[in-house]
């Protein structure tokens, strides 16, 4: 881990980890840590330039999942993370000489936050089912729409967000746009009430005939689909397993206080099963950055997150032969359980065809 990792884990351990039971029941976000936080440049990992860190994937990686595990509170692990991938894996590599200098030092500085706006009502983010659309107008763009389950949209100043900008022979074509909070026809929902993963916030967001100056566009972007909306999500799968793992260990130790000496064995099986899930990830991480996508990386993924969902189910069993109670425990489980029901049904249909094609093969063979 980075140095600078190393000093912002010490400080999770020594700030935020003595709040975790309060900041896991809040829904009020705490301004206090993420200033502390922004003033002392922890904002700004995996940025490089203006006033940002630099830190290669596996790095990033590595200071996620020490600092879930040090702060304990995974929802504010999500909001720190999701700042970093939107500031530093989207904005930072597709502005321009201009747009940089006007987002980018307050980003790694903590001043402003930006999170990502793909998903839509209904539609999710499949971009075939995607309706928000962007009209190119004298002097810039007219954007209407609906976006949906935005990590730290309460929390952002500005939403990097997906439209369609033309449509020929049914095929959509989609760029990037860096939307202000506080732009003309831009408005905040409540969106879907997410009763975890507290104290990160979730919203939507409306746009209605909002205007856009053509210095919100990101051009370096192109096809916003490729390069923001795919890619995006294969950075986020990654981090995502940093930070649970960093959970993981949580779990691991709290329950450990309140387990009977008798059950060692299976304690230490599901931490030999933690190790193996934070590994694979790491390299899973180091291999590609989440980038690009390839048949391997799929399916190692996958594996990972099934790794992962059979270790929630081996930990609960085990949690119910604690001599004791924890109520953090009872809620970070709880937190762990609904995340990792987030892809569950896109793994199961990924893992269908799997096991369609070799069956179909079996048949004809």
């Amino acid at each position: 881990m980075i140095p600078a990792g190393t000093e912002l884990a010490a400080y999770a351990r020594k700030v935020i980890a003595p709040r975790a039971l309060d900041l896991i029941r809040s829904d009020d976000f705490p301004w206090d840590i993420w200033k502390e936080m922004g003033e002392s440049g922890w904002l700004g990992f995996g940025m490089g330039d203006d006033g940002g860190i630099e830190a290669t994937p596996a790095e990033l990686f590595d200071v996620a999942a020490a600092v879930a595990e040090a702060a304990e509170v995974v929802g504010l692990c999500t909001s720190w993370m999701t700042h970093h991938m939107v500031a530093g894996r989207v904005i930072a590599e597709y502005a321009d000489a201009e747009q940089r200098p006007d987002v980018m030092p307050d980003l790694a500085a903590g001043r402003r936050s930006a999170c990502i706006a793909i998903s839509e009502p209904g539609a999710g983010a499949h971009p075939k089912r995607l309706s928000t659309r962007a009209e190119k107008v004298d002097g810039g763009w007219r954007l209407t729409g609906e976006k949906a389950w935005l990590t730290n949209g309460p929390i952002a100043d500005i939403f990097v967000t997906i439209a369609i900008t033309s449509e020929q022979g049914g095929r959509k074509r989609f760029g990037a746009f860096l939307v202000p909070h506080d732009a003309e026809g831009v408005s905040q929902t409540e969106g879907v009430k997410i009763d975890f993963a507290k104290p990160s916030g979730h919203c939507g967001l409306k746009m209605e005939n909002a205007f856009l100056p053509d210095g919100a566009y990101l051009a370096g972007a192109g096809d916003a689909v490729e390069t923001v909306l795919k890619r995006f999500r294969r950075v986020e799968d990654c981090i995502g397993l940093a930070t649970k793992a960093g959970a993981m260990a949580v779990q691991l130790r709290r329950l450990a206080a309140i387990l009977p000496a008798e059950k060692a064995v299976e304690l230490g099986a599901l931490d030999a099963d933690r190790q193996l899930y934070l590994a694979g990830g790491r390299q899973l991480m180091a291999d590609s950055g989440g980038d690009p996508a390839s048949p391997e990386h799929e399916a190692r993924l996958l594996a990972l997150r099934r790794l992962g969902r059979r270790f929630g189910a081996a930990f609960a069993e085990l949690k119910a032969e604690a001599t004791g109670q924890d109520e953090f425990l009872d809620l970070l489980t709880r937190d762990l359980q609904q995340l990792g029901k987030v892809a569950e049904r896109v793994d199961a249909a990924k893992l269908a065809k799997t096991g369609s094609a070799l069956l179909n093969a079996a048949a004809a063979g």
